[in-house]
């Protein structure tokens, strides 16, 4: 596998996992009819990282990989009820594809100075 196509399929795992994220995230809250307010705090950190994700900024994934850290807690704290949700098992996954993808990513950028 060559670095072109390694760099190719963890750019399109990131972005993908990443919008999927934010529209897992979106849709759970608003089947649980939350506040306005809880929107913001479950959005704005994922959020954040949209202008550098478009600029495909490499500080940008570094960062973001701390910030989905977050969002794994959270999934397991909220698949380790009893008979758990769907979307919380998806955005658990959701969160754990996004930050081997984008570590996986970086790192590959860095080591080849791209």
């Amino acid at each position: 596998m060559t670095i072109a196509l390694k760099l190719s399929i963890s750019r399109f795992l990131t972005r993908a996992s990443y919008v999927l994220l934010l529209v897992t995230l979106t849709l759970h809250l608003w089947l649980q009819d939350a506040p306005w307010i809880i929107y913001v705090i479950s959005l704005l950190p994922l959020g954040l990282f949209i202008p550098g994700m478009l600029n495909d900024s490499l500080r940008t994934l570094i960062w973001m990989g701390f910030v989905i850290l977050l969002y794994f807690y959270n999934g397991i704290q909220n698949v380790s009820v009893s008979e758990p949700p769907l979307l919380d098992i998806v955005e658990l996954a959701l969160s754990v594809i996004l930050f081997c993808a984008s570590m996986m990513y970086a790192r590959i950028r860095q080591v080849n100075n791209l």
